[in-house]
């Protein structure tokens, strides 16, 4: 499946304001190294320069799908121009050293404002960009853009990401997700494998399992059992109103259950 028409399509840009941006492995751990973070060093470009999002001579990017370890770091939205200036008088002290350790001279920048959105192709292996390192850049009207794929993951693959990124939830502050909470969409994005699934909210299924405390919140018994993975009591997180009938994917139209009673929810 081609990544650009993928991303267009899902969030209704049109193909040529959608542009690929790949970070080298070099420059990522450089950058984690400085202690910049990945928004930072996306979100402020030279001017006039390939990565310009508003360069005079192409179409202006409003989608930027960022590329890292090939596969799709994540797909954000540009909304504007935030400032202007340089690319050290925009950046924060660790870029500015970032830029100074490689021989990186000022040079006139924007910093753009941009929002990352929920994507179906976040994680999603990318292929046709493997011998083509040098050339960070994509825009629809580039020599291999249309090259450029994604693998429609299996089911399984599906729910082991989600796994993942739960753990990397619980794990999480209660704050940290709760700020992302607040401007998550409550509608899932849906995305195609072997059969239709929902990309659920990892944090509404972690923030909902906090609120348990272990406990199912329909018999108020204890979780049966606790997980052999890490010794969390197993519950399990159920929709009031069932995501294929448009519920929403909220901590209040959640809510933990033991097996018994998600089942009985489902059948009875």
């Amino acid at each position: 499946m081609k990544l650009g028409e993928f991303v267009a399509n899902e969030h209704e840009v049109p193909l040529e304001n959608v542009m690929f941006l790949r970070h080298s492995d070099r420059t990522v751990k450089q950058l984690q190294d400085a202690g910049v973070t990945l928004e930072e060093y996306t979100f402020m470009q030279p001017i006039n320069s390939p990565y310009d999002y508003r360069h005079p001579d192409h179409p202006p990017t409003h989608l930027l799908a960022v590329i890292v370890h090939d596969r799709v770091y994540g797909v954000f939205k540009v909304l504007g121009v935030d400032a202007e200036g340089d690319t050290y008088s925009l950046s924060s002290a660790e870029h500015q050293q970032f830029d100074k350790a490689r021989e990186k001279p000022p040079r006139p920048a924007r910093r753009f404002q941009m929002k990352q959105v929920h994507s179906a192709t976040e994680g999603v292996a990318v292929y046709g960009w493997e011998h083509r390192q040098r050339t960070a850049v994509q825009r629809a009207s580039g020599s291999f853009f249309g090259e450029i794929s994604i693998a429609v993951p299996d089911l399984g693959e599906l729910n082991r990401r989600l796994a993942g990124k739960i753990q990397d939830s619980i794990s999480d502050t209660a704050a940290a997700r709760h700020r992302r909470l607040e401007s998550a969409p409550v509608k899932p994005s849906p995305t195609l494998v072997t059969t239709t699934a929902f990309i659920r909210n990892a944090d509404v299924i972690a923030e909902v399992l906090s609120r348990a405390k272990g406990n199912c919140e329909l018999c108020h018994q204890t979780a049966p059992f606790n997980r052999r993975s890490d010794g969390t009591p197993y519950l399990e997180v159920h929709h009031k109103v069932r995501l294929a009938d448009g519920g929403e994917d909220t901590v209040e139209n959640a809510i933990a259950l033991c097996p018994n009673c998600h089942r009985r929810e489902h059948y009875a």
